[in-house]
């Protein structure tokens, strides 16, 4: 009884069609035959040829089947929930129902926490970020935080959210592992050192933690305590997708010390690189007053507040042929998140 629809799932002459936009992206939601489905695909296609002179990608514009596969958008992976064993109980009869089938279901992508997790290690282990070496302890664990909590935050209407716990433990580890290098210290002593607690919405989480001295009184920097239960999705609830950019101090030191550390400040590529010049910070700035779209290399420098730029030669050959920097070279250092 319980495999047997409660209701006629194949009408021949029922039709739904949801258009879900953004920005660039769009997705179909079509409940009908897939021959209908290819059609308004054909139809979508002419459409964006002759009226809009656009292609539309046959290989990224996919017809899927949402109860035996998963579409791809916006990072999620969206599908439709069919679980025969999954009731629950009317309020009006009392009588139990099945409460899953037919619903839309948010999920974390297959393989993305083990994407993102191979930042953090080595054949597979994870290590300490040499990057964060020169930075304080309290600097080390914020930024492992905020890194976490943005990719938390952004899959917080995902149902195996949970799934993002493997990514956590690796990231610790590799927290652990920088701050252990970086005071010749064992793994546990980090941990004894660090160690602390905090309740979120009355759990207690096992955390790391440091307390830095103000003027206002001690503030306290915590990796850890970021809840992974699944948000119920609502339109009073949004996604905080600002994105967290990572301020690299290292980048006001003098020039020699910039120069030695051999990388490009503006696609991060490691290798000989060159120093490009201006004359004066002012006339930069006054060249390019008002202007929204600034170059990447003009952003930077009034960033750093420094009249040098040290840049690989591809970048150096690109700023004084008046070209924009390639996105893919500097898609790294734009969108540090997290």
């Amino acid at each position: 009884m319980r495999s047997i629809p409660s209701k006629e799932t194949d009408n021949p002459g029922f039709r739904r069609l949801t258009y879900v936009p953004y920005a660039d992206d769009f997705l179909l939601g079509f409940a009908g035959t897939k021959a209908e489905a290819e059609a308004i695909k054909a139809a979508i296609g002419t459409f964006l040829r002759d009226t809009l002179h656009l292609e539309l990608s046959s290989e990224k514009t996919l017809i899927t089947h949402a109860r035996d596969e998963h579409a791809k958008f916006l990072g999620y992976a969206v599908s439709i929930y069919h679980a025969d064993h999954k009731t629950s109980r009317r309020k009006d009869s009392g009588t139990r129902q099945r409460s899953a089938n037919g619903r839309v279901r948010l999920g974390v992508p297959y393989g993305l926490t083990t994407e993102l997790a191979q930042r953090y290690q080595r054949g597979g282990k994870p290590v300490s970020e040499l990057a964060l070496l020169a930075f304080s302890d309290a600097q080390t664990i914020d930024t492992y935080q905020a890194r976490f909590r943005g990719i938390a935050e952004y899959y917080k209407f995902a149902s195996d959210r949970s799934h993002l716990s493997s990514l956590k433990n690796v990231m610790q580890a590799a927290l652990v592992k920088t701050l252990a290098h970086k005071y010749k210290l064992h793994v546990s002593q980090v941990y004894r050192k660090y160690r602390a607690t905090v309740t979120v919405d009355g759990q207690e989480y096992r955390t790391l933690q440091v307390k830095v001295p103000t003027k206002y009184g001690e503030r306290t920097i915590c990796w850890g305590g970021i809840p992974l239960k699944v948000v119920k999705p609502s339109y009073q609830r949004v996604i905080i997708d600002a994105p967290y950019r990572e301020q690299w101090k290292n980048w006001r030191s003098d020039l020699v010390q910039r120069l030695q550390a051999n990388t490009c400040e503006l696609c991060g590529t490691q290798g000989k690189c060159e120093v490009h010049h201006v004359r004066k910070l002012a006339d930069l700035k006054q060249r390019y007053a008002g202007r929204t779209a600034k170059p990447i290399w003009v952003t930077r420098m009034m960033a750093i507040q420094r009249k040098t730029l040290v840049v690989c030669h591809p970048c150096h050959v690109d700023i004084h042929a008046g070209r924009p920097i390639p996105k893919e070279r500097h898609a790294s250092l734009e969108s540090r998140v997290i």
